[in-house]
């Protein structure tokens, strides 16, 4: 598995195919896990700002947020098992 400090969740291959089918995408974000991730990503700070960064193809602060949550046990519990939960 590849250090959670330097692992891109955002460049994963398996992430890159789920960006093209909604229904997976619906599926992956109604998860308790996703929630679970979203409400720790808020306590990083302006989530919504970095999410409109990223979809103008600027991933740097989301991919900071995500190394930030990736680090402490729960975040990486909580990305460990979303991971498992994408198709493949």
């Amino acid at each position: 598995m590849p250090d959670r400090q330097t692992f891109s969740p955002l460049e994963h291959p398996q992430a890159k195919s789920i960006l093209n089918d909604p229904t997976a995408i619906r599926t992956l974000v109604q998860s308790p896990q996703a929630r679970e991730l979203i409400q720790m990503l808020q306590r990083q700070g302006d989530l919504n700002e970095a999410a409109k960064q990223a979809k103008n193809g600027d991933t740097a602060a989301l991919q900071s947020m995500l190394n930030r949550v990736g680090q402490s046990p729960e975040g990486g519990r909580v990305l460990d098992s979303l991971k498992k939960q994408m198709p493949k």
